[in-house]
């Protein structure tokens, strides 16, 4: 069991304690005469207990989170400054080494052109009227391509020249006897950031006693730095946090008083609690818009926004290395926004008539045994894995769709259809609107439909006329709900409209949707500086811009219906 743990555990062991001496002593401060208290005895309790186990427990907290990175940089401070001479000796080689400054001239001189002929490209995309020369802007994306696959060429040639004087320094350490930390600092300060992350895994991991993927001198002198590291900021954070805790327990103790405003106290700290989530909610909202805009801005710099908004091809296809056949891209984000909108809406005329309907039905049709089966039954739809529903789609209502249609005279009908997901996805979505349209319609207070069956109103009436409306703000709210689970829907899409970014009004042809395309622009070996790679970021902007647009006119339905009937 570490210190940490321990550590804990006697935290915990003092909040118990911290609450029953803190009650105790407010009880003998009146003598057992608890009237004459300002603050009930267990308020007193609370306010010692709080103070006892939350700044030790914070600091706990902020161990979990920041210790280890802490003990990696005090341990890498530690071996670079050992690796200062061998690191020194490298920078005097690379700068007297003719075949690297040549090679790094020649990745200068290609970088150079490769920004040249994309400000021209940049420019001539964005001339209007006779400014436009087609046949130009090829031939500059065929030069861009060119250039672009030798100027990775040339880096590359870099980056093995640099290695191979890397390695030479390094033989020349040991042959010369340098010490085991400096090759360890040696390593980490001159590897690849990838290489780095790993070196220093599998540090971690020689330190704890686990297997890593390889051993070497180097990582063994880098995981004794960083167990003497962690071992002292563990103690450190234990001793801290232990003393906190017994330095709040005093003080706290001791204003233990009968006219000690204890509850005032405690309500203060829990009102300041339920600010700091609220605050934090609020941050982590805002730290996605930034750094959705941040990016998106990035991707906007290399694509004008109307290309983007308004164009009809979507290929964001481009080469980034130079083994790659080169592709200028086509970022064009029409289709993906009729392909999401097609799908919804064939999910919601599928999902609100049979979900409100059911709703109707239960809440004021349905007797009281038939809606305790069937309500159950019916959430049981919000439990299915999305990944089932995808396989229904396909192995099952994909190709029942292309068997009728193609029974009727219809051709090239394909499985994977918008109207195969979008009928998928409206069963899914059906439970989110049937039941919480259900809890709104039978929170509709029973005065409403008392008065209107006593001025002689048949049932359909007082449905239609009376509780439907009075109901209609929380209906719009589940519709809501549902409309956003049917546009960050991914996996029915996936499996049963297909991949592919065609601008179509016909719902039996394939189409793909914003947040597939986000999926795919980010999984898999990617590189975030180029724009295929940020142009998920600017699609995951537009579909925040066109959630929070549908939340507004909700809230604004919602808002003139309440006046009406509140």
């Amino acid at each position: 069991m570490s210190i940490i743990t321990i550590v804990a555990l006697a935290l915990l062991v003092m909040i118990a304690g911290g609450f029953y001496v803190g009650r105790s002593r407010a009880i003998a401060a009146v003598e057992g005469a608890t009237a004459g208290l300002h603050s009930l005895p267990n308020y007193h309790g609370y306010y010692v207990a709080i103070w006892t186990g939350v700044p030790a427990f914070f600091l706990l907290g902020l161990y979990a989170i920041f210790g280890g990175q802490l003990v990696d940089r005090l341990a890498i401070s530690e071996l670079r400054v050992q690796a200062v001479e061998i690191n020194s000796r490298l920078d005097d080689t690379l700068a007297a080494d003719t075949d690297f400054i040549e090679l790094n001239h020649a990745a200068d001189n290609l970088r150079g052109r490769v920004d040249a002929l994309n400000d021209e490209i940049s420019a001539l995309r964005s001339a209007r009227g006779d400014n436009r020369d087609p046949d130009r802007l090829t031939r500059l994306r065929a030069e861009q391509i060119e250039a672009l696959n030798l100027s990775t060429a040339a880096e590359d040639a870099v980056r093995a020249r640099r290695q191979a004087v890397v390695a030479a320094v390094e033989a020349d350490a040991v042959a010369d006897g340098a010490s085991e930390p400096a090759l360890a600092g040696y390593e980490l300060a001159q590897a690849p950031h990838e290489r780095r992350q790993l070196f220093l895994s599998d540090s971690r991991r020689i330190a704890s006693g686990e297997l890593a993927s390889r051993d070497s001198v180097a990582l063994r002198a880098a995981a004794q730095a960083i167990a003497g590291y962690d071992k002292s900021v563990k103690i450190g954070a234990a001793a801290l946090a232990l003393a906190l805790g017994v330095l709040g327990f005093g003080l706290t103790r001791a204003r233990i008083a009968s006219q000690f405003r204890a509850r005032n106290n405690v309500e203060r700290l829990v009102t300041a609690a339920l600010l700091l989530s609220s605050v934090i909610a609020i941050l982590t909202t805002v730290g996605i818009v930034l750094s959705l805009l941040f990016e998106s801005l990035r991707f906007f710099a290399s694509v004008p926004v109307l290309d983007f908004l308004f164009g009809l091809q979507w290929s964001p296809q481009i080469a980034i290395r130079a083994d790659q056949v080169g592709q200028s891209g086509a970022f064009g984000a029409v289709p993906l926004f009729a392909g999401t909108a097609m799908i919804t809406v064939i999910a919601m005329v599928v999902a609100v008539p049979i979900g409100l309907f059911s709703a109707i039905y239960l809440s004021e049709y349905a007797g009281p045994k038939f809606r305790q089966i069937a309500k159950p039954v019916l959430e049981i739809l919000a439990g299915i894995p999305t990944v089932v529903y995808g396989f229904f789609a396909l192995l099952a209502v994909g190709p029942a769709i292309r068997t009728l249609f193609t029974a009727l005279g219809f051709e090239s009908v394909v499985t994977q259809s918008a109207l195969s997901a979008g009928l998928v996805m409206g069963v899914m979505i059906i439970p989110f609107i049937s039941s919480l349209s259900d809890d709104v319609i039978n929170a509709v207070p029973q005065s409403l439909r008392d008065g209107s069956f006593a001025m002689g109103a048949t049932r359909s009436e007082t449905i239609t006329k009376i509780v439907m409306p009075a109901a209609l703000p929380g209906i719009v709210g589940a519709i809501l709900l549902a409309v956003s689970r049917a546009v960050g829907e991914t996996m029915i899409v996936v499996m049963a409209a297909g991949q592919g970014a065609n601008l179509t009004a016909n719902p039996l042809e394939s189409v793909t949707t914003i947040t597939v395309q986000i999926v795919m622009l980010l999984t898999g070996d990617q590189e975030f500086d180029s724009p295929k790679t940020l142009s998920a970021f600017a699609l995951g902007l537009v579909l925040f811009v066109l959630t929070l647009l549908m939340n507004v006119v909700a809230l604004r339905v919602v808002q003139k219906y309440r006046e009406k009937y509140d």
